[in-house]
C-alpha cells in the first residue's frame, strides 16, 4: 500500500499543466486583433464570453465566463496566435473569429475530450 505522500505527489504531478507548451515563442502582438469581448456557445449551447483587455507586448488580461464559472488570468500570447486560460486554449482563427478548445475529463473513466467553441469579436 502506498503512503499518502506518494499518492498526493502523483496526483499533483498529473494535475499540473503548464501554461506554456514546449517550444512556444513570444513576440509583440497587434492588440487590435485580440482586445475586446468575444462571445459564442459551448458544446452544451451555453454562452461563453471572453474579455481580453490591456494587451501589452505579448501579455493580456483575460476573463473567461462560461457555465463552469468565472476565471481571470494574465495570458501569454504565442507567435501562433494562441494562449491558455485554465483548461482552455484560445486560438485566433481569422479576423474577428477565434476558437476555444476546452479539455474536459470524465470523473468516472478519466477519459479526456476536447470541446470546441467558435467565438466572434463583438467589441
Amino acid at each position: 500500500m502506498s503512503s499518502i505522500t506518494s499518492i498526493l505527489q502523483s496526483a499533483y504531478a498529473a494535475a499540473r499543466q503548464s501554461l506554456i507548451s514546449p517550444g512556444d515563442k513570444f513576440a509583440n502582438v497587434d492588440p487590435t486583433k485580440y482586445q475586446g469581448t468575444w462571445t459564442g456557445k459551448d458544446y452544451r449551447n451555453q454562452p461563453i464570453t471572453i474579455s481580453i483587455r490591456k494587451v501589452s507586448g505579448y501579455r493580456a488580461n483575460v476573463t473567461l465566463q462560461n457555465s463552469s464559472g468565472l476565471q481571470f488570468q494574465r495570458a501569454l500570447i504565442t507567435t501562433k496566435d494562441r494562449f491558455r486560460i485554465g483548461d482552455s486554449q484560445f486560438v485566433l482563427t481569422g479576423k474577428g473569429t477565434a476558437q476555444l478548445d476546452t479539455v474536459v475529463t470524465d470523473p468516472t473513466t478519466g477519459i479526456r475530450t476536447v470541446n470546441k467553441a467558435i467565438l466572434d469579436l463583438k467589441t
